[in-house]
This record gives structure tokens, C-alpha cells and sequence, in this order.
């Protein structure tokens, strides 16, 4: 699924109007309807509905929500923030609508005394729809006023399209006057703003609501941005034939733990093996291997000469390497990882210390093999290239380093992002906050493993492998709290999962 910019969410608006063709007034009658049906599963034949409007289209889609709304019982209550003169053309329309219904429910707002006095307590379910995905400047004057006094105010705050006072292009770090929303019915398309941490609190939840904009307006509209959803893996997946063996399926190794630090190991090779690896073998001290001819007897070791630190591999004959999960960054291990990087040029993944390793030798970046996946959390992503200002000044740097170094990098998160060397960004849509924990990366890192083995390419394994750590995630959640998912539940969770995507081909 695409995510487009303002101006090009403008453009397939525009589209859409002249080729469906469709006024600009029943394109935002569809959408609020659309908008409308969702949030009839949040309210109740009690609930008190505010809808707070601005008078451009974001107010309009609010007007003919709030009409919608009344029309089916609901006791509704419309705020017009004015914030400016005029109506836009179609908000003025569902204005005059609402108005010669109703016009006992709305009240204009010039005063933040006005705004105060209009409702009593927090109870109400307020709608915002003051600023849509236009906006371009900080919100000041009285829309400022309100959406702070919403802040305070109200619990339950849903808004439409986006959070007002929220860029969806730029960073909104330094503006004050933001809605903190409980969830957002976003049309059509997600908001790159909603992806990054730093709006955590205006956008923790949103929902994408189909507004049927026109397929070839958005086809025309270039885009290095996409939001990665289960629909968009079924293509790549491959299906097992009946003559195949384990050697059809590759022979990954795993460089993983060491002294004290054997279940990062242990993660990795569980999730490898559950992911299409036909074998595996794991490098690693006698104190690792021991542990894992006790938890996963399908995999084979390869015994290091040191009883406490990685030393020594012999890479060239395996399909995909994997480097990194608890090996620790002593001086003997980061000579294996340079000779890795000079020698071996199959499929490589770097993960955990791996990248602390190269963070500490930066030039050896260079030396990256084509199609290297490095797997860093923001911080390790931090120690390679420095600080950000913002989330969206730590996309375009993440994009200049996979261009740079030829490498895919999947930066971990809520919405990790897996920027590609031809400036492709994507972002995951699967997983939750249960893979907050330990070992969590581990198990990501065997999975891509698993997939590199087994056949699929860089992008692919990287792509698919991010969707299936979190699914399997989510999967967890049907019998299981957040709270007491480990990273174990998960790879056990990995065989329903690509079931459940095999099923959905």
C-alpha cells in the first residue's frame, strides 16, 4: 500500500473527481460515510457526541458526520471553531445542511470561554475535525486554544483523517498545539507521520478507512514510502514441492553466543529452523552448543576452538550467514566479522553485536557484501550513524545508508522500516507491544535467516521475515496478555502464521 504526501493525496482527490466521475461534495459525503460506519462501533445509543469542525474540509467531513450521526438518534453537538472568515465550498454546503436541521446544536467558537462553556464534564466521545493533512504551519490563535482545552478535557478524542495540528510530511516536534487522539480514521492511505515514535501521542492508533478514491490516480502517483500489509506478501510466498529435500532448502549458519550469553543462540536457531531452513548449523562455545542439542536437536554446532568468545568460522559453504545474537565485541570476534566481510559474498545478515561491532569500525562498512541485511534497534542504528534532530531527518539518513553501502536495513520498531538500496522505505503493519522484550531481535534475525536458506531473496526475506515476526506476534495475542508473550511464544506461534498466509495465496 502506498503512502502518499499531502500534495499527492490532493491529486488523487483531484482524480477522483474528474474521472468517476464524482463531485468534490459527494466525494467528502462518501468518505464521512465510510468514517461514520466506523465509528458506530465505538459509540453507544448514550453516548454524547461533540464534533469539533474547522471551516475547511476537514470541518466539512466533520459536518456531514455530525448530520450522519443525528440522523440515527445520536445526541450530537457541533462546535465551529473560527479559526478564519470563510467555508470552503463544500464545508459551507454540509454547513447549510446541518443548520437548517439543527441549528440549536451548533455553536461558534471565537473565545476559548465559549468552547468551555458549551460542555460539563469529560464523558462525551468528541469528534476532531478542525485540521486535515494540509496543514503546513503551526496551529495558533483560537484553534491552538481549543485543541489544547480538547487535550485537558476529554478522554475519548477520534479524529478524522488525521490528528489536527499534526504535519503528515515534516516533523511536528516543536508544535504545541496538537490533538491527542485515541485512534484516527485515516482515508485511504496511511500518514508517514503516524509511523514514527515521536508522534506516539497524537496517533497511537489509526485505522485506514477505504474511501474508494480512483485506482489510476493513485497508480499515476510516484512514491518511495509503503506500508507493508499481508495482501502485499502473498505474492512472494513459495510453495514447497513434492520432490524437494533439506538440501533444496539451503544450509544457514548462525554465528551466535557465547559465554553467559547462550539463548540468543538458542532464539535464533529455533526461529532459523521454524522459518524453511532445510539445515542449520550454529557456531558457537561448547557451553551454547550444550544447551542446544537440549532445545532444538534439529540443528547441528560447530564448536569454537575458544571456550568463552567466538574466533574462528568457516563460512563457504553455506547458502546464508546470520552474525551477531549474543557473540559479545571482543577484539579475536571482531577479526572473524572482518574476514567475513572480505571473504564471503553469499547472504548475510548483521545483527545485535554484529552492529555494535561495526559501529565500532565504520570504514569496514564498505566492505559489505551486496544485499547485507543489518537488523538495528534505533539506538544501534544511532551508534552507526549519529543523532537525528527528528524521525523524519532519521528516514532520509536511513535511506543514504542502505544507498551508500548497498544494504537493506530494517530499523525495529512499532513500525519497523525496511529501506532498501533502490530508496525504497517499508513499513510493517504487523505486530504489537508484547515484542518489547528480550530476545525479541534474536528471533527476528533467525527468521530472515530461515528465509534467506530457504530460497528467498534479500528484499524478500527482509520484507517477509519483518510481516511474520510481528504476525506471529499478533497470533499470540488470541489466547495470551502483552504482558507475558515471550520471544518463545512467538517462534511457536511461526508455524500458524505462514499457514495462515500459505491459506490466503
Amino acid at each position: 500500500m502506498k503512502i502518499l504526501s499531502a500534495e499527492q493525496i490532493k491529486a488523487v482527490d483531484e482524480y477522483t473527481i474528474a474521472n468517476e466521475p464524482v463531485s468534490s461534495a459527494e466525494l467528502m459525503e462518501r468518505a464521512a460515510m465510510f468514517c461514520t460506519r466506523r465509528l458506530m462501533r465505538l459509540i453507544t445509543d448514550e453516548s454524547r457526541v461533540i464534533v469539533v469542525c474547522g471551516k475547511g474540509n476537514n470541518g466539512g467531513d466533520g459536518l456531514v458526520i455530525a448530520r450522519l450521526l443525528m440522523d440515527r438518534g445520536f445526541d450530537t453537538t457541533v462546535f465551529i471553531i473560527e479559526h478564519r472568515n470563510d467555508f470552503s465550498a463544500d464545508a459551507q454546503i454540509n454547513y447549510d445542511s446541518f443548520k437548517s436541521k439543527s441549528p440549536e446544536k451548533i455553536f461558534h467558537i471565537s473565545t476559548i470561554d465559549e468552547f468551555k462553556v458549551h460542555f460539563k464534564g469529560d464523558d462525551a466521545i468528541v469528534i476532531d475535525a478542525i485540521f486535515g493533512n494540509g496543514l503546513n504551519k503551526p496551529v495558533s490563535g483560537i484553534a491552538a486554544e481549543v485543541i489544547q482545552s480538547m487535550n485537558e478535557s476529554f478522554r475519548k478524542i477520534i479524529s478524522v483523517d488525521v490528528p489536527s495540528g499534526l504535519f503528515i510530511d515534516n516533523s511536528s516536534i516543536e508544535n504545541e498545539a496538537v490533538i491527542r487522539s485515541l485512534v484516527t480514521f485515516t482515508f485511504q492511505f496511511p500518514k508517514l507521520a503516524f509511523l514514527f515514535p515521536e508522534n506516539k501521542h497524537y496517533v497511537p492508533e489509526f485505522e485506514i478507512v477505504d474511501i474508494g478514491l480512483h485506482q489510476g490516480g493513485i497508480s499515476l502517483q510516484p512514491t518511495n514510502y509503503y506500508y507493508l500489509t499481508k495482501e502485499d506478501l502473498l505474492p512472494l510466498l513459495r510453495k514447497r514441492m513434492k520432490f524437494d529435500h533439506k538440501g533444496t532448502y539451503g544450509h544457514s549458519l548462525l554465528v551466535a553466543g557465547s559465554q553467559g550469553k547462550s539463548g540468543a543462540a538458542i532464539i535464533s536457531a529455533k526461529a532459523c529452523m521454524r522459518s524453511g531452513a532445510g539445515l542449520l548449523t550454529v557456531h558457537s562455545n561448547k557451553e551454547t552448543l550444550n544447551a542446544l542439542l537440549n532445545h532444538l536437536p534439529e540443528a547441528m554446532g560447530s564448536e569454537d576452538r575458544d571456550a568463552e568468545k567466538i574466533t574462528e568460522i568457516d563460512p563457504e559453504r553455506y547458502t546464508a550467514i546470520a552474525f551477531g545474537p549474543g557473540i559479545g565485541t571482543h577484539e579475536d570476534t571482531q577479526t572473524v566479522l572482518k574476514k567475513l566481510l572480505n571473504y564471503y559474498k553469499g547472504k548475510l545478515v548483521i545483527d545485535a553485536d554484529g552492529l555494535n561491532i561495526l559501529s565500532e569500525n565504520k570504514t569496514w562498512l564498505n566492505f559489505l557484501p551486496p544485499g547485507t541485511i543489518l537488523t538495528p534497534h534505533p539506538k544501534e542504528f544511532e551508534r552507526l550513524v549519529g543523532e537525528s534532530e527528528n524521525e523524519f531527518e532519521r528516514l532520509k539518513i536511513l535511506k543514504q545508508f542502505s544507498l551508500k553501502y548497498n544494504c537493506i536495513v530494517v530499523l525495529k520498531g512499532a513500525h519497523s522500516a525496511v529501506a532498501m538500496p533502490d530508496g525504497n522505505v517499508f513499513f510493517n503493519s504487523s505486530g504489537n507491544p508484547s515484542l518489547a522484550k528480550a530476545g525479541s531481535g534474536d528471533g527476528l534475525t533467525g527468521i530472515i535467516l530461515g528465509l534467506l536458506s530457504r530460497g528467498y531473496n534479500a528484499p524478500q526475506a527482509a520484507i517477509i521475515g519483518t510481516y511474520i515476526h510481528g504476525y506471529a506476534a499478533d497470533l499470540c495475542l488470541k489466547k495470551m496478555s502483552m504482558e507475558s508473550v515471550l520471544i518463545s511464544d512467538v517462534i511457536n506461534q511461526l508455524p500458524k502464521a505462514f499457514r495462515k498466509l500459505e491459506e490466503m495465496k
